[in-house]
């Protein structure tokens, strides 16, 4: 007998990545969202945070366990290696701490995962997980348990885990990308519907990452400061079409779920970049906190043009060569693909002098710490104090010459959003762009050129095509509760996605853990039932027994490549 069957008690939550009320409102408006409509008519609304600096994995992690990245230690899709400034990939074989399904399998309830992303490589749960985005494929070893992939591939004829976008998008195929995310979508419908269906449950969570794709290529032709949203009136109508089917698919999921509660939720929220840059690492040179190579003379020269053509080479592999002939050359040179990301990622860079720095996939700033980076010359303590309220003060008063407003939002230290024994790997400035008027870019190897920049039409389309997209991410998400034990008609406040781990195991009467940084969301539960059944909590989450479980060659690359394609790195 399930967890279901003891108490009553299921919960279905949607995932929607990178959904914003900016587009859901006004389309319910014009009656185009009808089952996402019901549900925020029969229920509860919110705006809901994301963690800080809006990372999918990072946010997707803290969903999952219910604390912040101090705690789980994913703070993004990848992490700086200990004997460089290079990069390794992360999976969900380096998370601390439980994860929510596997809470929910040891109380004897049963699970059912899908495409949430940080879940490779599978866990072993008391039912079924498929992972998502930052899986290398999908093999004998993808799903648990084995034997899943095939069955649904009998049943419902197959499963796409990714429709390949960033190459069609590179193309110059948008037409091809639109036809593959939609044809994604009603996949993944279909096989969550057969598998609600057919296998036991108490928590079913699936995702539909189309939402945030759609979002980071075509936001440009809903954009009305951009010229493609003048000349093409079919791409500008992508975005919807993704979110309307997907809420066709919503509707047979709601079918099928009966009376659980449901929740529908996304990791972070959207919306479109700007013309506006800022070069952080231009920036930190400029104030004397960051040094180039090439300012020393010829062998700076030449690290310069070593670097562009490494650049130009690594582009004309990723976009020629065809993937079988790719995953060779990494089996013939094994160290090929760490070295050229390590140069790629900080390039020119001369570390001997400098003390702070950035990765400019974020609006962050890391201070070049003794005994963290490699090459740390900043003194933890007194010297590091100094160091960073120095760029704090600077950054505050940097100012737009365009408008003379202030180019930095709020900016915080690492400690004021991070607590728990993994939060020295954080960030130690972040920052928000004020009213989301700049954007991030990479610097590049030199240390000429301006740190502010205004991109023209032609410069726009390019730094789309290579680094960041004309859709990018926002703080805040969607929250909505609906049937089961929510309330009706409410709409509810400081909502974070800490707070969601902790509400559904409450809601299937489970003990929530100590540690765990959210809070069950009782605005938004009904108050009968808030009444009959008080909020238990009781011990901690605990830690994962195995060993992280790093990428090989071939995984990294098809994992750098997917994740390249969706901006979140450079």
């Amino acid at each position: 007998m399930n967890m279901g069957d003891k108490n009553g008690n299921k919960v279905l939550v949607i995932g929607l990545d990178g959904a914003t009320f900016d587009l859901i409102d006004p389309w319910i408006a014009e009656g185009r969202l009808p089952n996402l409509a019901q549900c925020l008519k029969n229920g509860t609304r919110s705006a809901l945070l994301s963690t800080p600096l809006s990372n999918s994995a990072q946010a997707w992690s803290s969903f999952i366990t219910g604390k912040n990245a101090g705690k789980h230690g994913i703070y993004d899709f990848f992490e700086t290696r200990t004997d460089s400034y290079g990069v390794r990939f992360l999976n969900a074989s380096f998370r601390k701490g439980k994860s929510l399904w596997r809470l929910v399998s040891e109380s004897g309830g049963y699970v059912g995962v899908m495409n949430v992303p940080i879940t490779y490589p599978p866990e072993e749960v008391n039912g079924f997980l498929i992972p998502g985005l930052d899986s290398p494929g999908i093999d004998d070893d993808f799903a648990y348990p084995k034997g899943l992939m095939r069955e649904l591939k009998a049943t419902i004829g197959g499963y796409i885990l990714e429709a390949g976008i960033w190459g069609y998008i590179s193309q110059g195929r948008p037409d091809k990308a639109l036809e593959g995310l939609l044809e994604m979508v009603r996949t993944r419908t279909a096989a969550a519907k057969y598998l609600m269906e057919n296998k036991p449950w108490d928590l079913f969570v699936m995702v539909y990452t189309a939402t945030d794709k759609v979002q980071h290529h075509f936001w440009k032709y809903i954009d009305p400061s951009r010229p493609e949203s003048r000349s093409s009136e079919e791409y500008a109508q992508a975005i919807r079409l993704v979110y309307e089917e997907i809420d066709k698919g919503m509707g047979q999921l709601l079918a099928s779920a009966g009376d659980a509660s449901v929740i529908i939720m996304s990791d972070h929220g959207a919306g479109p970049s700007s013309r506006r840059t800022m070069y952080i690492n231009r920036w930190l040179y400029s104030e004397g906190f960051l040094h180039y190579s090439s300012e020393r003379g010829i062998p700076g020269a030449l690290d310069r043009i070593k670097y562009g053509l490494l650049e130009r080479t690594n582009n004309e592999i990723k976009r020629l060569l065809p993937r079988k002939a790719k995953e060779m050359m990494l089996r013939l040179l094994p160290g090929l693909r760490d070295r050229v990301d390590s140069v790629l990622f900080l390039p020119g860079i001369d570390w001997s002098r400098t003390v702070a720095y950035s990765r400019e996939n974020h609006p962050a700033i890391f201070i070049n710490t003794k005994g963290r980076e490699a090459q740390g010359i900043v003194e933890p303590g007194a010297e590091y104090e100094r160091v960073r309220a120095e760029i704090i003060q600077r950054l505050k008063m940097l100012k737009c010459p365009q408008t003379g407003l202030a180019i930095a939002g709020n900016v915080t230290c690492r400690e004021e959003v991070y607590h728990g024994p993994e939060a020295y790997k954080g960030p130690d400035i972040i920052f928000e762009w004020r009213d989301h008027r700049y954007v991030h870019r990479p610097s590049g190897n030199r240390p000429n050129g301006n740190f502010l920049e205004v991109l023209d039409d032609r410069a726009l389309l390019a730094s789309e095509n290579t680094t960041r997209p004309s859709g990018i991410h926002r703080d805040y998400g969607i929250f909505v509760g609906s049937g089961g034990h929510f309330r009706e008609k409410a709409q509810v406040e400081g909502v974070t996605i800490y707070d969601l781990a902790p509400t559904v195991l409450y809601l299937l009467g489970i003990p929530i853990p100590e540690d765990m940084d959210g809070t069950v969301i009782r605005e938004g539960i009904d108050k009968d039932y808030l009444d009959g059944s008080p909020v238990q909590t009781g011990g901690t989450s605990g830690e994962v027994e195995e060993a992280p479980r790093a990428f090989d060659i071939d995984e990294t690359e098809a994992v750098k490549q997917r994740l390249q394609g969706l901006g979140y790195i450079d």
